[in-house]
């Protein structure tokens, strides 16, 4: 599954731990606890409302998928399913829960769970943005449109308390791999219809002492834009292997403010993916063992409405990308060992070779724009470009503002917006130019390219190609990787040629971990598993 990244997010709230005396704050450092940031404050919990990873980060501590990914080795594990088999022909699945797995108010986990998750998830009211990623499913397509309004024609079935059936009507390679998702957990359907109608995605049930959680924690306190609080779930199958009593996470979402957390003690991990970039080179020199910079499966880039004049003409859409120079944004801004991204995905083998890169190329750039009937920038209207708000938003935004200013001799204003606003503007489709950056949880190529077949709900362009469109579907059947990645490059090349995004370049993540903090693995996904990481103070 795609991800909207905050990139370290806002505005600046004030940290619980930085309102609490001395003593409290002693207090919590010395319990069994990790304290981290994520970003942003997430936009919500429920996992058919999630888009942004700051959610994601919540929901890795509360929820347990059927399938779980290493974060080492990225292979496949048992999760809530001990194992699970697949038909000769591909297209059932049938996964076997575990028998001893409880909620976390001590109820047993079933294969119902599950179906209750997807027969919501797939109900068109919900406004699931990934139903669409799903339609190989036996009767989700159709349910999903509303040409068959039984949800219990979706191919998702509970043979028995602890046997559930996948039915697809193609084989799709990354099904198990899209299984292991945070979105992908059951609901506990009593406590979601206590507080609210089955589709409701605005209420209570997400609520600290409301939501009922499979995984390895609970969610014990949640005070908005200030501390979200995880206690370890006693009656979770594996609890003897959760080492942390509890997590105390932290919307803080400026890289100054996360990195000053850091320093002054009141987190041990700065897990916002981004610290200031003056102080890479600080702690870089003088504390070492601090400081991680992992390379991403990650794009930044723009989004274009091409809904909107004058960005409904493509040699507009090409020029704007041409007269960028990435080179400039990676060397004078990010300065974090950064890749300019010639390409939406990031380089992967069997698929790179076959696309065609972007070029930074001023007088192609004016060409385009000359033709589309501005020589010059003359007569080209003002436009406006957010983000969302953070210290390397404004910057690369003032750099490429300034880029197209003298390269092409247009105009275009900036405006931030607080991280749940700005998600809504792009949704809605209320915007000129948006900032956009995007992680697989997965590492496929495919990915990323699924988010702009026409009418994804991550699709914030408006843009639609058929044959975009049938290459994607041709390659979700694919079973050859070869074959599938020459398919998946074909499509990105449409999606270049036609340019409803401007990729920018391939993230470098930068965390400062603390000592203390044992057994997370750094990885290309930006994933963490909460179950693997301790605390160990023995070297004081």
């Amino acid at each position: 599954m795609k991800f909207y990244f905050t990139f370290f997010a806002i505005t600046l709230y004030i940290l619980a731990l930085g309102s609490c005396g001395k003593k409290d704050n002693d207090a919590r450092l010395n319990e069994n606890a990790l304290h981290l940031s994520i970003g942003a404050s997430p936009q919500s919990i429920d996992p058919h409302v999630v888009t942004g990873v700051p959610g994601i980060k919540v929901l890795a501590g509360l929820g347990e998928s059927l399938v779980s990914l290493n974060l080492e080795t990225q292979a496949l594990e048992p999760g809530a399913a001990t194992h699970w088999e697949l038909s000769e022909d591909g297209l059932v699945y049938t996964f076997f829960l575990r028998q001893d797995a409880l909620w976390s108010n001590g109820e047993p986990v079933s294969a119902s769970d599950f179906v209750f998750a997807w027969q919501r998830g797939m109900t068109p009211s919900v406004g699931w943005q990934y139903a669409t990623d799903f339609y190989f499913i036996d009767g989700a397509e159709a349910y999903h449109t509303g040409a068959n309004q039984d949800p219990n024609s979706i191919g998702v079935k509970a043979v028995d308390d602890y046997t559930l059936k996948f039915k697809l009507v193609r084989p799709y390679p990354l099904f198990l791999k899209q299984l292991t998702s945070e979105i992908q957990i059951p609901l506990h359907k009593t406590s979601l219809e206590q507080h609210g109608k089955f589709d409701d995605v605005v209420s209570n049930w997400t609520n600290a002492g409301n939501f009922v959680s499979n995984g390895p924690f609970y969610l014990k306190t949640w005070e908005i834009n200030k501390i979200i609080v995880l206690e370890k779930n006693p009656h979770y199958w594996d609890a003897q292997s959760v080492k942390l009593d509890k997590i105390y996470l932290y919307p803080i979402e400026t890289e100054a403010a996360e990195e000053r957390s850091f320093r002054s003690g009141q987190i041990q991990f700065a897990f916002g993916d981004r610290i200031p970039v003056d102080k890479i080179a600080v702690y870089r020199e003088k504390n070492p063992e601090n400081l991680k910079i992992i390379n991403t499966f990650a794009t930044y880039f723009y989004l274009l409405n091409v809904t909107k004049a004058p960005f409904d003409d493509v040699r507009v859409r090409q020029a704007l990308a041409h007269a960028i120079d990435r080179k400039a944004i990676v060397t004078n801004i990010t300065k974090a060992g950064e890749e300019i991204a010639v390409t939406l995905n990031p380089p992967a083998a069997g698929h790179h070779a076959h696309v065609k890169p972007l070029e930074y190329d001023v007088n192609l750039a004016k060409q385009l724009l000359a033709e589309a009937g501005f020589p010059n920038g003359e007569n080209f209207p003002t436009v406006s470009l957010i983000y969302n708000t953070a210290d390397v938003h404004r910057k690369v935004a003032l750099a490429i503002q300034q880029m197209w200013k003298s390269n092409l001799g247009i105009n275009v204003t900036l405006e931030n917006q607080e991280w749940k606003v700005f998600l809504n503007t792009r949704q809605n489709l209320d915007f000129a130019i948006a900032r956009a950056g995007s992680i697989s949880s997965l590492g496929d190529p495919q990915d990323f390219l699924e988010s702009f077949k026409s009418g994804h709900g991550m699709n914030n362009t408006g843009w639609g190609n058929s044959e975009y469109d049938k290459l994607m579907t041709e390659a979700s059947a694919t079973l050859n990787l070869d074959t599938r990645y020459q398919l998946l490059a074909q499509a990105e090349n449409i999606l270049l040629e036609e340019m409803p995004l401007i990729p920018l370049y391939y993230y470098a993540n930068s965390y400062l971990i603390h000592e203390d903090v044992k057994g997370h693995t750094f990885n290309p996904l930006s994933r963490i598993n909460y179950k693997d990481i301790y605390i160990d103070r023995t070297e004081k």
